[in-house]
């Protein structure tokens, strides 16, 4: 009786650890999309199980104007975001800087040189495909410069924007699902009033 009790004791901390980090994921989805101009319109976690999460927003089509990249460039950060927001708040190795970029541009290399090796369901495995499709197949050099500088770049910007969310996470787990409205007064109060210089530098430069 008391192993089976201090199994189901580790079972409901290991989903109070996923639906943790699950929902810093899923902040961090928001704050680096509503900061590339993208409007959220809804962001929910359940605990399970199994864990999930899903956001809706819009304004983050690859193919809106602006210099060759551009679009790409906003959709791929904010594909890696979540993973990397999940995975800082995880802790262990996460809480080590570069640690999470590392993971994902590991991640994202395999995916890209393999897409059967990575659920395409998945935000990395979203991203891969799409710099699969971007890069020449025989551009090896590319892609690898793309899969090292992005994720380093978009964990600067993750941890840069912490606060914020950290502050949606927390709301989000306290109800469960934030409408676009409530949204809107936790972004009044906890994000900066314009793009910072981290998210600036994954652009490309104007033409």
């Amino acid at each position: 009786m008391t192993d089976a009790t201090d199994r189901a004791e580790a079972e409901r901390n290991d989903l109070r650890a996923q639906l943790w980090a699950r929902a810093h994921h899923e902040a961090a989805h928001a704050v680096v999309a509503i900061m590339l101009g993208a409007q959220v319109s809804e962001i929910e976690v359940w605990p399970g199980p199994p864990v999930g999460g899903r956001i809706h927003l819009d304004g983050l089509d690859e193919s809106e104007s602006g210099p060759a990249g551009y679009g790409l460039v906003r959709r791929l950060a904010y594909l890696i975001a979540g993973p990397i927001g999940g995975r800082i708040a995880g802790g262990t190795s996460g809480a080590i800087l570069n640690e999470p970029a590392s993971f994902v541009a590991t991640t994202l290399l395999e995916g890209v040189r393999d897409p059967s090796s990575i659920d395409p369901a998945t935000d990395l495995g979203t991203a891969a495909i799409l710099i699969g499709d971007h890069f020449d197949p025989d551009d090896e050099a590319g892609m690898a410069t793309a899969v090292d500088h992005l994720p380093l770049s978009v964990e600067a910007v993750v941890r840069g924007q912490w606060n914020a969310i950290q502050t949606v996470a927390l709301h989000l787990l306290r109800r469960g699902r934030l409408t676009e409205e409530q949204l809107r007064a936790i972004w009044s109060a906890v994000l900066p009033a314009g793009p910072p210089a981290e998210i600036l530098e994954l652009l490309p430069p104007p033409e």
